[in-house]
């Protein structure tokens, strides 16, 4: 039967029982973490069903959760971690591309190359060609550093693009630990990676996965989920 634990103001799972047992004795699971399973009327300190356990090497076997048994506890349970489908996902996606889209285009109008003749500039020979190509290359450049400062900045303030934060989503670690410089960083490239390399079809994969996780979140072992409200 999948667990369930809080970390951190997290609602994190679900688990199977091994993974559980890992998480105890790896103390990530500790005394006082609260934790829940289907069948149980509340959540509960570690501490107080701990003894009602079986041994880990007489454990029954471990029963994979089918998506449709995750739906189900998560129905059942308003406390549990409530993941951003695929639709939702996209929406913050596309606000956060025409944020940048703007921005990239006065970044483009300041450097001169928001109106290009393109046939003047073949006219023109190298001497014309040149520079422009120069400018444009330096133009990717800033452009992809503004994009890297963009998603750093507000994943690591505020755990969630301008776009997660209008639709009420954010980004958290499996064990519920705040994202790190190096993760974000990690994210954004594996993003980039997936978003190319697949044809955006790693976008894709969030429609199917259980817990609604993109190719990079499988990546970084991220998730995308729903703020909760007060």
């Amino acid at each position: 039967m999948p667990w369930y634990y809080a970390n951190n103001n997290h609602r994190l799972g679900p688990v199977s029982d091994s993974e559980f047992a890992r998480l105890a004795r790896e103390k990530i699971i500790r005394e006082d973490t609260l934790v829940w399973q289907h069948g149980m009327p509340d959540w509960k300190i570690y501490a107080d069903i701990v003894t009602t356990l079986p041994p880990p090497e007489i454990a029954p076997p471990i029963i994979e959760a089918s998506a449709a048994d995750v739906a189900a506890i998560l129905a059942e349970n308003p406390a549990a971690p409530r993941y951003a489908g695929f639709w939702i996902r996209a929406a913050a996606k596309l606000f956060d591309w025409v944020l940048l889209a703007i921005v990239s285009r006065q970044l483009a109008r300041v450097m001169g190359l928001a109106d290009i003749d393109v046939m003047q500039l073949v006219q023109g020979g190298m001497e014309t060609l040149e520079p422009y190509t120069q400018r444009l290359m330096l133009l990717a450049l800033l452009d992809s550093v503004m994009r890297l400062a963009y998603y750093w900045f507000f994943l690591k303030r505020y755990a969630a693009t301008p776009g997660k934060l209008m639709l009420g989503l954010k980004v958290v670690r499996a064990d519920g630990d705040p994202l790190t410089h190096g993760l974000i960083i990690g994210r954004f490239f594996s993003e980039v990676l997936a978003k190319y390399f697949t044809l955006c079809v790693g976008y894709l994969v969030a429609a199917f996965d259980p817990e609604k996780r993109a190719m990079h979140d499988h990546f970084c072992n991220t998730r995308v989920v729903k703020k909760r409200r007060p």
